[in-house]
C-alpha cells in the first residue's frame, strides 16, 4: 500500500472532478490530497480507512473528507467466486476549497456550507436521512456537465449542510501532518502490512523498512497513523475476518489463521473487543452463511 500525495486533475473545462469508480482490485492506494472529497458508495466489499478510523464499508456509505485527510477504500479480493464483480462501485467528487473563488464563500448564502467544509477536517459520515436526501442528486451529478453540474454540486453541499453536518470519522485528537518524507517512510511499511497481514509482523523489520530505529518506530507510527501498530494491525485483521465470516462458510479456525491470528483465544478476544460480538455471534446474525454473491 503506497501512501502518496495524490494529484487530482479535473477534466478540461471543469472546475472540479466527478467520476464513477468501479474497482475490482485495490485502486488508488492510501493517499491524501488538498481537495475535499465527497464519496457515495453504491456497492462495496471491504473496509473504509480514513485517518485513524477503520470501518466496514457498505452500499449507501456517504462521506465528506477535508483537505489532506489520508484515506483509501480497501477492497482487496477475498475468496472470489468464478464470476468476479467489482468490489467497489462509487461516485467520487473532488474539489478545491477555492474552486469557486474565495469571494463566493464569503456571502451569507453560503455560510452553512462553509461550516460544513470546516467541520470536514476529521472526515464526516452522513446519516441515512442525509443519504436519502442527496444520494439521487449525487448519482445525477455524474451525467451533468457545465453549469448544471456546478449548480448540482452546490445544491448537494447545501443539502448536506442542512442535515446536521454529519458525524466525525476520525478521533478528536487526530491531526497528523503528512509530507513527502512521511510518504516515503510509510510506503513500504503499509504495503508490507497489507500484503503480509496473515503472517507474523516483526517490529524490527517494519522499522527497517521505514528507515528508522526500532526504538523510535512505534512512536513515529502512532504519531503519523493515529494508532499504535498493534491497534492498526488488529483492526485490519478483524475487518478482514468480518468479511470472511459474512461472505464465506469457512470454519472460524481457518478464518482466524488466514487473518493472522494463530491463537483462537486471542482471535476471539480481539474480535469481540473491536467488533462488539464474537465471531460466531456475527455469523449467526447473518441471514445465511454463504459464499460471496455472484
Amino acid at each position: 500500500m503506497k501512501p502518496s500525495l495524490f494529484k487530482v486533475t479535473p477534466p478540461e473545462q471543469a472546475s472540479f472532478r466527478c467520476v464513477r469508480v468501479r474497482e475490482q482490485t485495490l485502486g488508488v492506494p492510501w493517499h491524501f490530497h488538498p481537495e475535499y472529497q465527497l464519496t457515495l458508495v453504491l456497492s462495496a466489499r471491504g473496509q473504509r480507512i480514513v485517518g485513524d478510523s477503520i470501518a466496514p464499508v457498505q452500499a449507501g456509505d456517504l462521506t465528506l473528507l477535508g483537505q489532506n485527510v489520508p484515506h483509501f477504500w480497501d477492497v482487496a479480493g477475498i475468496h472470489d467466486g468464478p464470476r468476479r464483480k467489482p468490489r467497489l462501485d462509487a461516485i467520487v467528487v473532488q474539489f478545491r476549497a477555492e474552486f469557486l473563488g474565495r469571494e463566493f464563500w464569503g456571502v451569507p448564502e453560503t455560510a452553512r456550507v462553509v461550516k460544513l467544509l470546516k467541520s470536514a477536517g476529521r472526515g464526516l459520515a452522513f446519516s441515512a436521512a442525509a443519504r436519502k436526501r442527496v444520494a439521487p442528486a449525487i448519482v445525477r451529478l455524474v451525467k451533468l456537465s457545465g453549469l448544471q453540474r456546478l449548480l448540482g454540486l452546490i445544491a448537494i453541499l447545501d443539502g448536506l449542510a442542512g442535515e446536521g453536518r454529519g458525524t466525525p470519522i476520525c478521533s478528536p485528537g487526530y491531526a497528523p501532518e503528512l509530507d513527502m518524507e512521511d510518504r516515503d517512510r510509510l510506503e513500504p511499511v503499509l504495503r508490507h502490512i497489507h500484503e503480509q497481514l496473515a503472517a507474523p509482523l516483526r517490529r524490527h523489520h517494519l522499522a527497517a523498512l521505514a528507515g528508522v530505529s526500532e526504538t523510535s518506530f512505534s512512536r513515529y507510527f502512532h504519531r503519523k497513523i493515529g494508532k499504535t501498530l498493534p491497534q492498526f494491525v488488529n483492526e485490519l485483521r478483524v475487518g478482514r475476518a468480518r468479511r470472511l465470516l459474512t461472505e464465506t462458510d469457512l470454519a472460524v479456525t481457518r478464518i482466524a489463521a488466514e487473518c493472522g491470528f494463530h491463537n483462537l483465544s486471542n482471535f476471539n478476544s480481539q474480535f469481540r473487543a473491536i467488533a462488539g460480538v464474537t465471531p460466531m455471534q456475527l455469523r449467526r446474525s447473518q441471514p445465511e452463511a454463504a459464499a460471496p454473491p455472484d
